[in-house]
């Protein structure tokens, strides 16, 4: 079982690693307490079991782990930096290829569309009062019950190869099949 602050730093190194390549921006405290909720529920609709052991509290913005608080309320609303980096063997691969999917998965929504998600109304922090701890049956019942996110290897599988095609000069170009999916295509 994985330790929910491995899971945090896990995001946090995640986020600071896409920030610095231009391609994300650092994970704030709020959007991090979303990310560990969801990974808690993927991994317990796919596995049947906790992917760490830290009770998920109902708060006023959402689900969220007082440990984890406690590390990171000083951020407030600014992006989370870290020296500090999960290890390797932090996690199983089956817990690992899921913090990915997690991640892939909710990187594609706003930090207010995460927290809209947990106050839906049939979610587990909606079926109980505020500052209780949201019982893991809850969070496993909701999740099993949505469509499952992806394994991010499955979808590496229905990715479409396209063998280059090499002109007179040795340039690669497009085989001439691809040619009507690109007509509408403007690169300007």
């Amino acid at each position: 079982m994985a330790c929910v602050q491995d899971v945090a730093k896990f995001f946090i190194d995640l986020a600071q690693k896409q920030s610095q390549q231009d391609s994300g921006d650092l994970v704030t405290h709020l959007r991090l307490q979303k990310l560990i909720y969801f990974a808690q529920g993927w991994h317990l609709a796919r596995y049947d079991r906790p992917l760490f052991d830290a009770p998920i509290i109902a708060w006023k913005y959402g689900p969220a782990v007082n440990e984890v608080y406690q590390t990171y309320s000083a951020n407030h609303a600014n992006g989370i930096t870290s020296d500090a980096r999960t290890s390797a063997d932090a996690f199983t691969s089956d817990e690992y290829a899921l913090l990915l999917d997690v991640a892939r998965e909710y990187d594609r929504f706003a930090t207010s569309a995460l927290v809209d998600m947990t106050h839906e109304p049939e979610s587990p922090w909606a079926q109980v009062k505020l500052h209780e701890m949201i019982p893991v049956r809850l969070i496993r019942d909701h999740f099993v019950a949505r469509k499952p996110i992806q394994f991010f290897d499955d979808i590496l599988q229905n990715i479409d190869h396209v063998e280059p095609v090499h002109d007179g000069s040795g340039y690669s170009v497009f085989p001439s099949s691809l040619d009507e999916d690109w007509g509408d295509y403007d690169a300007s």
